[in-house]
Parts: structure tokens; sequence; C-alpha cells
């Protein structure tokens, strides 16, 4: 088994700290694991995209031209990234930020929209937990990984002048697994 992750946005929005997070957790579940950030010049509002490469046998390389899954938080990466994820693949996109009707792989590719941005006002009272609830949306979206072993791997990791940020945010990873549970199809 192994399972390429595109995360994708601008900077500022915590691409690459889900990232790290999502390596990490791979890690600590006993996957093998690659990560490679990439981020424009201005971080801050510039591009920010990162690839997570997961497997049970070692990863031969970084380099991912197809990912599996794309979790995207914004339209300028939703249309720039949706053409390259693989045929049978995901897309996991911010609906706050991305227009489902610039979707053009339908039969072809599933896409899971989760109101991430709103997901994070609601459960913080600020937008700088998106990336966190766009997390809880692909967990609940691909069982890769679990949410017991990411929660972990958060409280293990986390910079301790950021630990009042802790709870939050684990909020706000379960709120986006059940907005992405409570919409999928009952049949």
């Amino acid at each position: 088994m192994q399972t390429e992750v595109l995360l994708a946005g601008f900077g500022g929005q915590g691409v690459l700290f889900m990232g790290d997070l999502v390596a990490r957790s791979a890690m600590a579940q006993g996957l093998h694991v690659t990560y490679m950030p990439t981020y424009g010049v201005a971080m801050r509002g510039g591009t920010a995209n990162c690839v997570v490469i997961m497997s049970d046998e070692p990863i031969g390389s970084p380099v991912m031209d197809t990912p599996d899954i794309a979790v995207i938080l914004n339209q300028q990466s939703f249309d720039k990234f949706q053409p390259l994820v693989k045929k049978g693949g995901m897309i996991v996109a911010n609906s706050a930020m991305v227009d489902a009707d610039s979707f053009t792989r339908e039969g072809d590719v599933r896409l899971v929209m989760a109101p991430a941005t709103d997901i994070s006002r609601e459960v913080t009272g600020r937008e700088q937990s998106t990336n966190m609830a766009a997390l809880g949306a692909m967990l609940a979206a691909d069982t890769t990984l679990s949410l017991e072993i990411v929660e972990e791997t958060l409280r293990a990791n986390l910079d301790p002048s950021k630990h009042a940020l802790l709870e939050p945010n684990l909020k706000t990873i379960r709120a986006g697994m059940a907005a992405v549970t409570s919409a999928a199809p009952t049949s």
C-alpha cells in the first residue's frame, strides 16, 4: 500500500504544518514516509504545498506526479492541482474558498467538499484552524491514518509555546470529520 497526498493552499493557511502532522502521524502509525514542502518566495499569501508519501514498504523517491489524495484549501490551488490527481483518487476541498462548479473531474475523481474555513470560525472563532478542519475531512474520507494517532502526534509535537491551541485544534479536526461524515450519502 502506498498513498501519495498533496496538500495545497496559500502561505499562512498552515499547509506545511498540516503536511508535517500527516507525515509524523504516518510514521507513528509505523508507515514509511517522505515529506517534501514547497512554498513561494512570499510565504504568507504566496502559494504553499507539500507532498507526503506514506507506504508500508520503503519509498523509492519523494517525487510525486499523480497524488492519490489532494487536500486543497483555496481556488488557485484547486485549479492548478485537480488535473494531477490520479484517476480514482480523491480531492478534499475547502468549500468556503473553492467553487464546486469549477470541478472538472466528475466520474473520474471523488470530490469531498468541506467548509473548512467556516468550521474553523465556528469552533475557534478564527480562521487559523482551517488546516485542521480540512485534515479532519481527509481523515473521515480516507482510512489510511487513524484519528487517534493524529491526535497523539499533535499532542506530542505541538510547540510548547502554542499549547493553548491544542484543544481548539483537536476540536476542529473532529468537527471537520463530522462535517464529512454527516454529509455522506446514506445509501
